[in-house]
């Protein structure tokens, strides 16, 4: 069986194009990057390499076994990550969330069943969390949409509706409810770290100037000290730090709307099942 080392080579070789560079990248001398070239055809019994006086390179067997080194290396390191990940997943929960709402919700809950574990939690894409749901790097994921694929273990959880939040003296400041086309020309103060609904944003109030901000605390001193619109939801409208020369409105429109979802492998489905079922149970009115 060929050891890893050389197959690592190898690709160093193929990816760099000269025994120099090749070894340079992997910190070693290049005569012993030569060895290894002459060991990985000596124990494949076929010859890798066009040499002649002043280099080598790969011949077409060479190539392809590069590309299969390749593969090989990206198996052997996945296999690897996944172990890894699973050991953790006895010890420890991390959440991955599309959205910071539900996950605020989640995770107290999780404290209560699983308070003897090391919980963690951060915001992720949807495609990265499924991604990382299959591959053990999240063993509870928080969708806007549920998952259709069949490895995974799917259930509602809460829903979310998004308003703005105007002085009284805005000229939006009486309406009922704002749609997106109302926001054109307006600059609006937004949270860096809202998941998915940025992408809200960006995609249906593309006549509106984003003033993002990185601290929520910059924001919150922005709210109370300017006139700039910004977001909220019915979840955050009695907390929010708006006092009382703001109100909030609702946007109707079908993407002002989100249902999530809590997800898992269908392997964890016996392990986290009296979770689950204590969601199920729970009528969350947001």
């Amino acid at each position: 069986m060929i050891e890893i080392y050389l197959l690592e080579q190898l690709c160093a070789f193929a990816e760099h194009g000269t025994l120099s560079k090749a070894a340079e990248s992997l910190h070693i001398s290049q005569p012993a990057l030569s060895r290894s070239m002459k060991k990985i055809e000596e124990e494949l019994g076929v010859s890798l390499f066009d040499r002649d006086k002043a280099k080598i390179s790969l011949n077409e067997t060479g190539e392809l076994a590069a590309r299969l080194a390749n593969e090989m290396l990206s198996l052997n390191n996945g296999m690897i990550r996944r172990i890894k990940a699973f050991d953790r997943s006895q010890r420890s929960i991390t959440v991955g969330a599309c959205a910071p709402f539900p996950m605020n919700e989640l995770m107290p809950l999780l404290q209560e069943y699983f308070g003897g574990m090391l919980i963690t939690s951060e915001l992720a894409e949807i495609g990265d969390i499924e991604a990382g749901l299959l591959d053990n790097t999240y063993q509870i994921g928080i969708l806007n949409k549920p998952t259709e694929s069949e490895e995974l273990f799917c259930q509602r959880f809460v829903s979310e509706h998004l308003y703005i939040s105007v002085p009284k003296t805005h000229r939006l400041a009486g309406k009922d409810f704002v749609k997106f086309e109302d926001f054109k020309g307006e600059s609006f103060l937004l949270f860096q770290h809202i998941g998915f609904w940025k992408e809200i944003c960006n995609e249906k109030m593309k006549g509106a100037n984003f003033l993002v901000q990185n601290s929520m605390d910059s924001l919150e001193e922005l709210i109370n000290a300017t006139d700039f619109p910004c977001f909220t939801t019915e979840a955050f409208t009695h907390s929010a730090p708006y006092g009382n020369n703001r109100v909030v409105i609702p946007i109707e429109e079908p993407e002002a709307y989100a249902t999530f979802y809590i997800a898992c492998q269908n392997s964890y489905k016996k392990k986290y099942a009296s979770f689950f079922n204590s969601i199920r149970s729970r009528s969350f009115q947001v």
